[in-house]
């Protein structure tokens, strides 16, 4: 009978080694193991890169970084109680860590009043500022008639619903840009000055041809920010968004880690001498 436990204890033990190390490994050092998944989450594989000889090149830094520090806890027994003591902060402060990151992830979803947006965005505007410059604009081509140049000029301070209509009906080629962005190089190249130095509302135009028919083009530029200036409160919403969700996340987090804490103190082994 003690034969057969014997012979199913180590089965079982068995079992168990294998299973610690039946994924592919990369390295073994002595009782620890290095397996190919742990290397691919530690590591950048590079497109077109040898995976292998990646995985290869990093084992052996493993094994190396073993050897040393085995043989640097073996040459320094004086030192041990320090290491260790560091080593547990170490272990307590990366574990606070995580669980920090991962309660602040949960709460970046939060969702976030547009009043609340609004109060913060009063109180501190001059924070919000634009990097680059950003613009709005329109244009449109009409023939290259005086009656047509005519028709542009009166109908330059429409709005931008009744530009699109306007243009609609007559059947001309044109378009608004709507949402700020940084770029005017989509039309640029037609006209001979820079655009980005007009002032708002200012207008230029040029002249050409298309299929053997001359064209006026008719470019309006309808909104301009400069690099340093105050963002208007819609292109700050979602840097507000953020700081109020990032703000909220640190209150949850620092009522959470209070809790824990006086719920630690009241434990009858826990004690501050």
């Amino acid at each position: 009978m003690r034969k057969y436990l014997v012979g199913f204890s180590v089965s079982v033990w068995l079992l168990g080694c294998r299973s610690a190390v039946e994924k592919p490994l990369a390295a073994r050092y002595k009782d620890k193991y290095l397996t190919r998944e742990e290397v691919l989450q530690r590591i950048v594989v590079p497109p077109g890169a040898d995976t292998m000889a990646l995985i290869r090149a990093y084992a052996m830094g493993w094994v190396r970084q073993q050897a040393l520090a085995e043989t640097a806890y073996a040459l320094l027994p004086a030192l041990r109680p320090q290491i260790e003591a560091q080593v547990q902060d170490y272990r307590n402060k990366l574990l606070i860590l995580y669980l920090s990151r991962l309660l602040l992830e949960e709460g970046s979803y939060g969702e976030v009043s547009d009043s609340a947006m609004q109060a913060l965005y009063r109180a501190q505007a001059q924070a919000f500022r634009a990097i680059e410059p950003l613009y709005r604009w329109r244009w449109v081509q009409v023939p290259a008639t005086w009656a047509a140049q005519w028709e542009v000029r009166q109908n330059l301070a429409l709005s931008d619903s009744a530009w699109m209509r306007w243009i609609e009906q007559k059947k001309y080629k044109g378009g608004i840009q709507t949402s700020w962005t940084p770029r005017l190089d989509s039309l640029q190249p037609y006209f001979p000055v820079r655009l980005s130095e007009l002032p708002v509302q200012g207008t230029a135009q040029v002249q050409r041809i298309e299929k053997d028919q001359p064209y006026w083009l008719v470019f309006q530029l309808t909104g301009k920010i400069l690099a340093g200036q105050v963002l208007p409160y819609d292109l700050a919403k979602e840097q507000l968004r953020r700081i109020l969700i990032q703000q909220a996340s640190e209150a949850r987090l620092d009522s959470f880690q209070e809790a824990v804490y006086k719920k630690a103190l009241a434990h009858p082994e826990v004690r501050i001498f």
